[in-house]
């Protein structure tokens, strides 16, 4: 399957990750709470619907494997300071996990969602892992796992 193909097959879902990151960056309040909460219920069914082949679990996969392996092989996603400096791969790889954090547990949860987001949220670290070198390191210093020795 060429690049455009992949990019166009998790289109939607590329949309519902970035409303995600936006409305968990928008100030909450009484008016929009639950607008919101509606909002992200909407982009949290759209990331957990079933792909082509009817298995949701594999379309997540599937489309976390194309997530991680976009921002790390972007130029844009492992820059600092407004685009000028380059970050090493240690920083893309944290960059990314926090990414991956706030998106599957930390906005969701602010919804009341967390339960709703648990099969997303271990997709992506299971790819995470499987991905990057010392993924459990940087996920436990994160909070995201418990420190193993």
């Amino acid at each position: 399957m060429g690049n455009n193909e992949i990019e166009n097959k998790y289109a939607e879902e590329m949309k519902a990750w970035l409303m995600i990151q936006v409305i968990g960056r928008t100030s909450i309040n009484f008016l929009n709470a639950r607008k919101l909460k509606r909002e992200m219920q909407e982009h949290i069914s759209v990331l957990m619907s079933p792909g082509n082949s009817g298995d949701m679990e594999e379309k997540l996969l599937g489309f976390a494997d194309h997530f991680i392996d976009s921002c790390l092989s972007s130029k844009a996603y492992s820059t600092a300071v407004f685009g000028i400096m380059s970050m090493s791969e240690a920083g893309a790889a944290t960059r990314l996990a926090q990414d991956i954090m706030e998106v599957t547990y930390e906005i969701p949860k602010r919804f009341g969602l967390e339960k709703e987001s648990t099969v997303l949220h271990r997709a992506f670290l299971t790819k995470y892992k499987e991905k990057i070198k010392g993924a459990s390191k940087i996920l436990a210093e994160l909070g995201a796992e418990p420190v193993r020795e």
